[in-house]
């Protein structure tokens, strides 16, 4: 949207009269911050639904945590290594979202740079970016497991 909104203010085509390239300005910037922070993120997200699992288990089935924790770690070294020392389910959990973040941002910022038409085009491309990131992870995301699976089987 901030994009958008700096298009239709003619903002980008300030930048483009002054000489500054826009898309090292403004996209790349963005696109390597998806990029770092998508999968940051997710490491961050996955280790609070794990300690929310082993709350879970601890207070409302009865398991004890060291149980609850071991067969956290069982389970990943069940899933195979890459190069002998990295899980399978870590690489796999860290491709994918380096990935989305990248479909994400370059979605956003082209929608973003294609937006014309005032406030009412900003709005129409911020749901033309959501429906197409959204349509564009889930066929990725398909695609890219069959491959994953095809590298890191177990």
């Amino acid at each position: 949207a901030q994009l958008g909104s700096m298009k239709v203010t003619e903002q980008i085509d300030a930048l483009n009269t002054l000489g500054t390239d826009p898309i090292k300005k403004l996209v790349t910037p963005r696109v390597l911050a998806a990029l770092i922070m998508v999968p940051m993120l997710t490491v961050v997200n996955d280790f609070a639904g794990i300690l929310g699992g082993s709350v879970i288990a601890k207070i409302y089935v009865g398991i004890p945590s060291s149980l609850y924790w071991r067969t956290v770690f069982e389970q990943m070294i069940a899933g195979g290594f890459t190069f002998r020392f990295i899980p399978n389910d870590l690489v796999q959990g860290l491709v994918k979202p380096f990935v989305f973040g990248g479909i994400i941002s370059l979605v956003g910022c082209y929608f973003g740079l294609k937006t014309t038409g005032g406030t009412e085009g900003v709005g129409t491309a911020t749901t033309r970016t959501v429906v197409t990131a959204s349509i564009m992870i889930l066929v990725t995301d398909y695609f890219l497991t069959q491959l994953l699976l095809a590298f890191f089987a177990p």
